[in-house]
């Protein structure tokens, strides 16, 4: 069975974030389509490399890398940290109120 990679998901423009800590940010959602990509990308490259038969450039893993400016992708990391603790903090106050109960 022969797959077919989509297209590479193409990221925002930087206009295109507001920088306010959007619940879905338009990197979210990049970040999101690029883990699926590199996944089925993997995927197909595994299938090469099982055939003995070279990986074409374009699935390489240094290929795949997204090309996020740094400063935006140390936002996007201290984002989605933040959005975890509150979150985490979040269950927490759940799991104490239900004992409460």
């Amino acid at each position: 069975m022969m797959r077919t990679l989509p297209p590479k998901p193409e990221p925002p423009s930087n206009d295109d974030c507001c920088l306010s800590g959007c619940e879905f940010c338009v990197w979210d959602l990049y970040d999101d389509d690029m883990r699926e990509y590199q996944k089925q990308a993997a995927v197909i490259r595994d299938a090469f490399e099982a055939l003995h038969k070279p990986v074409p450039a374009c699935i390489r893993p240094e290929s795949l890398r997204d090309a996020v400016d740094p400063t935006m992708r140390a936002f996007l990391d201290m984002e989605r940290e933040m959005a975890m603790r509150i979150q985490h903090e979040a269950d927490k106050h759940s799991d104490n109120s239900e004992d409460d109960t």
